[in-house]
């Protein structure tokens, strides 16, 4: 009984230590944040969509000042969560403060929606007609999986 326990423990502990080698980036709704998943984004979309070397300079200076807009939005959303944060655990509320944050994080997710939206279009129109339908396509097919994956953490 006493080894079961040790060999129990042992085999959690590996269960802890083997599962981020199989992680993929971008899980758990985080957000491309770094190069590699930037330059995979870029990969696939010239797989994809067949992208002429001009077509495929110009995403990778979209998907870059995207990329630096949307760091800017993040941190942003870092330090009004901390805040409210903050708040939340005061001995006593702050009830104006925290409609004001409240409000703050609802347009920073609008302002992230925004951004998202306007550099798919700026990507549309550096694709021609036949492209920006596959590219919509594609997309439809990762929100359905993403949905799909949605699905299954929440029945968990």
């Amino acid at each position: 009984m006493h080894n079961l326990k040790y060999l129990t423990l042992a085999l959690f502990l590996a269960t802890l230590a083997i599962t981020p080698a199989f992680a993929k980036p971008g899980q758990h709704g985080k957000a491309c944040e770094n190069g590699e998943q930037q330059a995979t984004r870029l990969e696939q979309l010239k797989e994809r969509l067949d992208l002429t070397a001009q077509q495929e300079t110009e995403i990778k200076e979209i998907l870059a000042t995207s990329k630096e807009k949307n760091e800017a939005l993040r941190e942003e959303k870092r330090t009004n969560r901390k805040e409210l944060q903050e708040i939340s655990r005061a001995e006593t509320l702050d009830e104006s403060r925290l409609r004001a944050l409240v409000r703050k994080q609802s347009d920073q997710r609008a302002d992230m929606m925004i951004a998202k939206h306007a550099t798919r279009t700026r990507i549309n129109q550096v694709l021609s007609t036949e492209q920006q339908e596959q590219h919509e396509a594609f997309r439809q097919q990762r929100q359905e999986r993403r949905g799909a994956a949605r699905h299954r953490q929440g029945k968990q």
